[in-house]
């Protein structure tokens, strides 16, 4: 960071300095052209003074006393091009062919010259007036350097500071970083933001929140572990001793006894690890896309083909409504849903018995609600039925613990809500789904 942050210094003071040069130079050379135009106005009026008195040819002027730093040429001629006077060293022909207002630069027995020309308005004179220069350029230089002298002092000077500031600034997360590396694993306790810089602040805040987020997955992988492995041994336990009693009956009525519980035992278990499968993948960090919209009809087919044999077996009556409408989520997590709401109702309702399943739209919502004549979940135990795991006591239906689980998390996914009430008149259970629609899909529904 100090390094880029130095380089980046270099480059600005570099551009600094060409801008420097280039505006000493533009403003000195204007400044000595005018100079040499002054020059010019003054040698001028002395020429037509003479050529007034009437004097052609104009004398040399006085040698002085004082050794100039550089060489001045001129020449004295008419408009036409006649020159009457050289100074020493200047050339026989005009300096300037053409003998226009202002300067110009020109080369004189291999020197290069900057040469101003002023012409009379009230004589037929015309002046020509040059300096070297490698004058100018040897000024030039002289300013550069005295520039460049503090430019470098203050380029060395930021450099310097830049680090200190630097190191100082990122102390603090030198020591986050130190403090991270140290740490054993699932140490998930927050950092020390308190002496951070308030550029930094942000980042250590955001980090704080990325460790409490990224404990509490942890905390609830291992919380689901504890108890799928938990669930998991007493239906694994039940299958080892009826497949040891398959194998030591001693009739074939007592092998096919035990081979049927057998099978029962892993239907129950297949369900299990199916409910946690689908619980796994609604933990937070599983793909969920919001923001879409399904017909309903589609996701209830599949459900009904999935509870066609549950149905038959209890001679249960299922009436459905509504489902021309849509529902917002996708259809694997609607299907989940719905599935899940079908199949509590139908196990805990008696043969013959009955549910229902109605569909309305209001307003902003879809409404889901979900209705039997089963026993019911007591009031006292609705608040633990979406526990993990979670049987109401004394309950004679058997599943894993997990169907309302796997709704109330769904809900959570879609932003809804859920409601278990009784019916108003005899017993049974009432699950009300609120989920609203989001984006295109909540102007684009269909009315109640």
């Amino acid at each position: 960071m100090a390094l880029a942050a130095a380089s980046a210094a270099c480059v600005v003071f570099l551009l600094l300095g060409v801008l420097v040069y280039r505006a000493v130079e533009s403003s000195t050379a204007v400044q000595f052209d005018e100079l040499l135009q002054q020059q010019a106005a003054l040698a001028l009026r002395y020429a037509d003074h003479e050529y007034g008195e009437g004097d052609t040819v104009v004398p040399p002027a006085p040698q002085p006393a004082v050794t100039m730093p550089f060489d001045l040429i001129y020449q004295i001629g008419t408009r036409s091009g006649d020159i009457l006077y050289s100074s020493r060293g200047a050339p026989q022909a005009a300096l300037i062919a053409d003998a226009g207002p202002g300067c110009t630069n020109v080369t004189v027995q291999g020197r290069s010259w900057r040469a101003c020309s002023l012409g009379s308005t009230a004589t037929p004179l015309v002046i020509h007036l040059a300096e070297p220069l490698d004058y100018r350029a040897a000024l030039l230089s002289r300013t550069m350097r005295a520039v460049a002298l503090p430019l470098s002092f203050a380029l060395v000077l930021l450099t310097a500071l830049i680090v200190l500031v630097t190191e100082r600034a990122f102390r603090p997360v030198r020591r986050i970083a130190a403090d991270l590396a140290a740490r054993r694993d699932g140490d998930f306790s927050a950092v020390n933001t308190a002496e951070m810089p308030v550029e930094t602040h942000a980042l250590g805040v955001a980090l704080n929140g990325l460790l409490a987020r990224q404990a509490e997955v942890l905390a609830r992988e291992r919380r689901f572990t504890a108890d799928a492995a938990h669930e998991l041994r007493t239906p694994l336990a039940a299958l080892r001793v009826q497949a040891q009693v398959a194998a030591r009956a001693g009739t074939t009525a007592e092998m096919h006894g035990a081979l049927d519980k057998l099978q029962a035992n892993i239907d129950r278990t297949t369900h299990l690890m199916s409910q946690l499968l689908s619980l796994a993948r609604l933990e937070p960090g599983s793909s969920f896309i919001p923001g879409q919209a399904t017909e309903a009809r589609r996701v209830v087919e599949l459900v009904m083909e999935d509870l066609a044999v549950g149905l038959r077996d209890k001679q249960v009556a299922l009436t459905l409504s509504g489902c021309d409408h849509q529902l917002p989520g996708s259809p694997e997590v609607l299907y989940l849903l719905l599935r899940n709401l079908l199949e509590n109702s139908i196990r805990n309702v008696g043969a013959r018995g009955q549910v229902a399943l109605e569909l309305a739209v209001r307003e902003r919502y879809a409404v889901l609600t979900i209705s039997d004549d089963g026993p019911g979940i007591p009031s006292s135990e609705r608040a633990r039925a979406f526990e993990r795991f979670y049987r109401i006591p004394g309950s004679a239906s058997g599943g894993s613990g997990l169907g309302l689980s796997i709704v109330g998390r769904i809900v959570e996914l879609l932003r809804g809500d859920i409601a278990l009430t009784s019916p108003a008149a005899g017993s049974g259970l009432v699950v009300t789904v609120t989920l609203p629609f989001t984006g295109a899909h909540a102007q684009a529904r269909p009315a109640a």
